[in-house]
């Protein structure tokens, strides 16, 4: 992530720092917008992390690296999906030099062009699916049937053209995307939950929620939805039943998966702070698990993303710098680390200081495809310890 997204940190601090004593405020009504600030500004800090993390400039590359980015070596590749036939995905952008021209001079942002990309298989090349790609993330449903979503807007892929599902209000940023068994789209947001059925119904939900925050959702092999509710908590949503379980974390949950013994895992933790960046639930009990490399060295930061290929958990654990006086902060190293319940290891691979912007599970492949600002680089499963 580079340093223009994470200027929003240091109010997200203040903001949380206050939330966590929203006890002693008498004034309800300040509670409440102070909670529903909070809410958004930890969503913008999801929603630009995953959305625009590739809105920058790419430094050279490695010839050695495994890399799968001959015909694009000058572009970022910020986000994969494999669709339903094994092919694989990509959003890739570039800074649009036209409306540069036009942009004003002292704005924190850039202008960025995003194109969609298919690559049928490894060898294959890239083709340019659409030049003015209107989406950020991807995913395809139960009919292979493409959506996308960016900070404010959900889409489905026509033939020829993008239909128009759900545009949030000013204040509302999507942060995560899911799609169940039954071909249901689940997206969370900072205004509540959303549910799209396979007629494209929509249902909203608010105020069933202890907040309307919600930072990341994951649906399990047995189709329970788990919903990260920011800073607030987990929801487990079985058929008509809603269980919430409350005071999971300290900080806010920015990630969640559920491993093959159907234990539930979450990323957590703010900026440096070692203690409760992951953790785990059996059902029963929450336990504190923490991260380590290959030396069994404790690997302190925050647990950004969480993911499983059926047998190991991965983490990603990234490294910030913060600067004084409200100076923003700036990502320095991540680790991308395993876990097969009973060692950890580091994976090599990727070398710390590259940007990690996407990684993906091919079972198909018995593969990790992991997206850097250095490229897409694939890793066997079985190579990984």
């Amino acid at each position: 992530m580079n340093r223009i997204v994470l200027t929003m940190v240091p109010a997200l601090i203040s903001v949380m720092r206050k939330m966590d004593a929203r006890n002693h405020f008498k004034n309800k009504e300040r509670q409440k917008k102070l909670i529903k600030r909070g809410n958004f500004v930890i969503i913008a800090c999801i929603a630009l992390f995953v959305a625009f993390s590739g809105c920058n400039k790419q430094e050279g590359m490695n010839e050695d690296d495994s890399l799968f980015l001959a015909e694009i070596s000058d572009e970022i590749l910020y986000n994969i999906t494999i669709d339903n036939n094994h092919a694989f995905y990509f959003v890739k952008t570039v800074i649009d030099k036209e409306a540069l021209e036009n942009w004003p001079p002292y704005s924190s942002s850039m202008p960025c062009r995003h194109y969609l990309l298919r690559k049928a298989d490894e060898t294959s090349d890239f083709e340019i699916i659409d030049d003015r790609f209107v989406g950020g993330k991807l995913c395809f449903d139960k009919n292979n049937h493409l959506w996308s979503w960016t900070l404010k807007t959900i889409y489905k892929k026509g033939k020829n053209s993008y239909q128009k599902i759900i545009e949030l209000p000013y204040d509302g940023l999507f942060s995560s995307f899911a799609v169940d068994k039954d071909n249901n789209i689940w997206a969370g947001a900072s205004t509540g939950l959303y549910k799209i059925d396979s007629k494209l119904n929509i249902t909203h939900y608010n105020s069933e929620l202890p907040t309307n925050c919600i930072s990341d959702i994951h649906i399990d092999k047995n189709n329970n939805i788990w919903i990260a509710l920011c800073n607030r908590g987990i929801l487990k949503i079985t058929k008509d039943q809603w269980v919430v379980y409350e005071n999971v974390s300290s900080y806010n949950i920015w990630s969640l998966i559920t491993d093959k013994n159907d234990h539930l895992w979450i990323g957590t933790g703010f900026f440096n702070e070692e203690d409760q960046s992951l953790r785990r639930f059996d059902g029963t009990q929450w336990e504190t698990v923490t991260p380590r490399n290959d030396k069994n060295e404790h690997v302190k930061g925050t647990v950004r993303w969480v993911q499983s290929d059926g047998q190991k958990i991965y983490t990603l654990v990234e490294h910030v710098r913060v600067f004084p006086n409200g100076g923003g902060a700036e990502q320095i190293s991540n680790e991308l680390l395993t876990f097969d319940g009973v060692s950890w290891n580091k994976i090599h691979e990727i070398p710390d200081k590259d940007e990690i912007f996407d990684l993906v599970v091919d079972h198909y492949r018995q593969a990790v495809w992991v997206v850097t600002n250095k490229g897409f680089h694939k890793i066997p499963i079985n190579l990984i310890k």
